[in-house]
C-alpha cells in the first residue's frame, strides 16, 4: 500500500496559479495511477521530472499521469519547467512526494512521532474505529535490523519510543500487526514504517 501527501503551488511569471493537490494514492484499488497537472490557459511546453515513478502518458503537456506502483516507500520529487509558445520561461517548481502506507479500513497509524518529554505526540500506536475485535490484536515493532525491540497484545498499549528502558535513536522503525474484525474468523496482518524523531 502506498500513501502520497503532496502540495503545490506553482508560480509561473505569466500569472499562473496551480491547484493545491492532496492525494492518497492505494495499490488495491487502482489509485496508484495519479495526474498531476498545471492550471494555465496560456499555450506552453511543459517539462516533467518524476523521481521514482515514471510518467505514463503527457509529457510535453500540461498534464502527466504517472505511475507509483511498487515504488519503495520514501520521499520523492516532481517537477515541472514551463516555456510558453511565446517564448516565455517560466519557474521550474518541485513538489515532495511521500510515498506511504495507506490508512487501513477504521485503523489509523501515525507514522511519525516525537518522544522528547514535551507532552506531545511522545506515543506512538494505532487508533481503532469500528467493529474490531480487541482481544485478537498483537503490534511487533523491529529496528532497521530486524531485531524486536517492542510488542503488546493490549491495543490500548502505546509505544515510548524505548528499548530496555532506554530511549531508541532517531530513525525508521517497521511494525507489524495483527488484528480481526468483529464476526470474522480471519486475521487481518497489515505492516508499515514509523519514525522516531526527538
Amino acid at each position: 500500500m502506498i500513501r502520497n501527501l503532496l502540495t503545490i503551488l506553482l508560480f509561473l511569471p505569466f500569472g499562473v496559479i496551480s491547484q493545491i493537490q492532496t492525494i492518497e494514492v492505494c495499490t488495491e484499488n487502482q489509485e496508484y495511477l495519479q495526474d498531476y497537472w498545471v492550471d494555465n490557459p496560456i499555450p506552453s511546453v511543459y517539462t516533467w521530472a518524476v523521481q521514482g515513478g515514471f510518467i505514463v502518458n503527457g509529457q510535453g503537456t500540461d498534464q502527466i499521469t504517472v505511475n507509483w506502483l511498487n515504488v519503495p516507500y520514501g520521499m520523492y520529487n516532481v517537477s515541472v519547467s514551463v516555456i510558453s509558445n511565446a517564448g516565455c520561461i517560466g519557474n521550474s517548481v518541485s513538489l515532495t512526494v511521500d510515498v506511504d502506507e495507506c490508512s487501513f479500513d477504521n485503523v489509523f497509524v501515525p507514522n511519525c512521532f516525537t518522544p522528547n518529554g514535551d507532552e506531545s505526540n511522545n506515543v506512538w500506536g494505532p487508533v481503532f474505529a469500528g467493529d474490531w475485535d480487541h482481544t485478537r490484536y498483537n503490534m511487533l515493532i523491529f529496528n532497521r535490523w530486524g531485531n524486536l525491540i517492542w510488542e503488546s497484545e493490549n491495543y490500548l498499549a502505546m509505544w515510548d519510543g524505548t528499548y530496555k528502558n532506554k530511549m531508541c535513536q532517531d530513525g525508521v522503525y517497521i511494525w507489524k500487526m495483527e488484528c480481526k474484525k468483529l464476526n470474522t474468523v480471519v486475521k487481518e496482518v497489515m505492516h508499515g514504517h514509523v519514525t522516531l524523531l526527538r
